[in-house]
């Protein structure tokens, strides 16, 4: 797994996580004064509003595509790329809720990015199995609007297919995935299980959506393994 001494030693490298860190604070700073969910004229989401959900998002993306950060860009690298902006984009989506449906596509299309980065390689059944059972069953707790009755368990399977590769790939892929299943776990039994919203629904949703997007950023921040030497030929 990455360790907090890893996830420092990546923060000091050119300070490249740092303005991560600052929107990030800004976020919760703003949905602790009610201004990061608030509204503007017409009940639409405030500029201010878009712009701080949005921001710690871009900035990984930024981190992810500047020259500086990666030197020999990876097809993993762009692959999170166009996952982290897919993101931002269904980030921005959701706080209109006559968006929700481009919003859920938008986070799909991050899923399909990630699971392209992630990979194949590594099969871990097991996993898979366990992760494909748990969005059954959770899909079939939830009670979504006839509108996304089909939609709601497709995405759930997505997810979870996700989350997979991202635990087949390891480290900090891994952790991120399963942070990102977290979050999105949390957020639909909020809005479509018996229980309705829990309490600190957004803390919870945002803190480990965040984390989950920082560690998916991580592990395309690292650099490519150096090739193996080529073995002496024998005299």
């Amino acid at each position: 797994m990455f360790s907090p001494v890893d996830l420092v030693k990546r923060v000091s490298v050119g300070g490249r996580l740092v303005p991560f860190f600052k929107c990030v604070c800004v976020y919760f700073v703003a949905l602790g004064a009610g201004g990061a969910g608030g509204a503007g004229e017409g009940g639409a989401p405030s500029p201010g509003a878009v712009a701080a959900k949005c921001a710690p998002v871009l900035c990984l993306l930024l981190a992810v595509l500047l020259p500086q950060s990666a030197p020999h860009k990876s097809v993993y690298a762009h692959r999170v790329a166009a996952g982290l902006a897919l993101s931002a984009l269904g980030d921005a989506l959701l706080l209109w809720p006559q968006h929700f449906v481009a919003g859920m596509a938008a986070f799909a299309g991050a899923h399909g990015a990630y699971i392209a980065a992630f990979g194949w390689a590594r099969r871990a059944a097991g996993a898979g199995l366990a992760l494909l059972l748990a969005a059954l069953l959770f899909a079939r707790a939830l009670r979504p609007p006839p509108a996304l009755a089909a939609l709601v368990p497709l995405y759930a399977l997505l997810l979870a297919a996700m989350a997979w590769r991202g635990a087949a790939r390891g480290g900090a892929a891994a952790a991120g995935a399963l942070l990102f299943l977290l979050s999105d776990a949390i957020l639909g039994y909020g809005l479509f299980g018996a229980g309705g919203a829990l309490p600190g629904q957004q803390v919870l949703v945002m803190s480990t959506y965040y984390l989950g997007q920082l560690f998916i950023a991580l592990s395309a921040l690292r650099p490519p393994p150096a090739p193996a030497a080529p073995l002496a030929k024998a005299a």
